[in-house]
């Protein structure tokens, strides 16, 4: 079989597989076209326009130094310190762990005998798996945050350009001033169209946050030995943004017990009301004395009753709650003789 020479005069199986360099490409092939080389990556672009409308908007930036380490300690010489946006205040005041702080909590640990404190997770394992994956969807949520949150700021920054060009095109000539108006109320509506994105993406993101908060509770709820309605109340109250389960929800819980225990106590009271009375039954029959065999110990006279020998049916008519209830009994059945 014939081997065909590349252009490095060895065989196409003797080639090194690490040469980094292709053969030559052929006039008549169709990847032969002009290519240009990719511009380069400017990674401070994004940065240094992020802190520009930062300080045009009186908003601290935080830098954030490459971490001291030997892999990346040649980080620090070709990039620079990376920039910190902090929240806005229209978009979330502030970014915090969620301390658990509630009768919730301690009803499951006392319950599964759990001495742990703090934020620890649910002491049952499915609980503890449902907790993670809340913690995972509050995760996703604030990175989905902090991306509205740049392109609020940049979009707002965008506007205020747009309202600029607007001031400018003032002194434009007359036959010129109708067009530039035209294209900067174009630009002033683009830039509150960016705008409203954001703040749709951080409803979506705070509507997810809801979502994390709802199975993270749930997680702790499952094991908290709490009555459904109590469960299902809790899960669907607000969410204030420090604590897991607030102040509300421990009063919440609070006042459905209370109305809870004063229900039973009130329908106790009623049943007791109407409650029926036990009764021994009693036995009407006529009594005879049967003869006994003459003894030199005193004896007892023996006495049968006709219920005894089936003289008569007895029945019991009603269902009464515990077993309470009057004994009636039917009338004796005429005998046969």
């Amino acid at each position: 079989m014939a081997q065909s020479p590349t252009h490095t005069g060895m065989t196409q199986y003797d080639a090194d597989p690490w040469d980094l360099y292709d053969p030559p490409i052929s006039d008549n092939s169709p990847e032969c076209y002009p290519t240009k080389p990719s511009p380069p990556e400017d990674s401070t672009a994004y940065t240094q326009v992020l802190a520009r409308a930062a300080t045009f908007h009186n908003v601290t930036m935080h830098s954030e130094p490459v971490e001291d380490y030997f892999l990346f300690n040649t980080l620090a010489s070709t990039h620079a310190s990376y920039q910190s946006l902090p929240m806005l205040p229209g978009m979330l005041k502030h970014a915090q762990q969620l301390p658990l702080d509630s009768v919730v909590v301690g009803a499951a640990r006392k319950r599964a005998n759990s001495q742990s404190s703090g934020d620890a997770p649910p002491p049952d394992k499915e609980s503890r798996k449902c907790d993670a994956a809340g913690k995972r969807v509050a995760s996703q949520a604030a990175s989905q945050w902090r991306i509205a949150n740049s392109q609020a700021l940049l979009a707002r920054y965008n506007r205020a350009h747009w309202d600029e060009m607007q001031n400018i095109s003032q002194h434009l000539p007359k036959e010129h001033q109708k067009r530039a108006q035209h294209v900067v109320e174009e630009g002033q509506a683009i830039s509150n169209n960016q705008i409203r994105s954001a703040l749709d993406s951080a409803d979506t993101a705070a509507r997810t946050v809801n979502t994390a908060v709802t199975i993270r509770r749930h997680a702790w709820l499952r094991r908290s030995g709490f009555k459904p309605e109590i469960q299902q109340a809790v899960l669907n109250m607000p969410f204030n943004q420090h604590q897991l389960f607030g102040p509300e929800v421990n009063t919440t819980i609070e006042k459905m017990k209370k109305d809870t225990d004063t229900a039973k106590a009130m329908g106790a009271l009623y049943s007791s009301q109407y409650r029926g009375t036990f009764r021994k039954p009693q036995f009407r029959g006529r009594f005879t004395q049967q003869p006994s065999e003459p003894s030199t110990s005193q004896t007892k006279p023996s006495y049968q009753s006709q219920y005894q020998r089936g003289g008569f049916r007895g029945s019991y008519r009603g269902q009464f709650p515990r077993g309470r209830g009057k004994f009636q009994l039917a009338k004796p059945s005429p005998s046969k003789e």
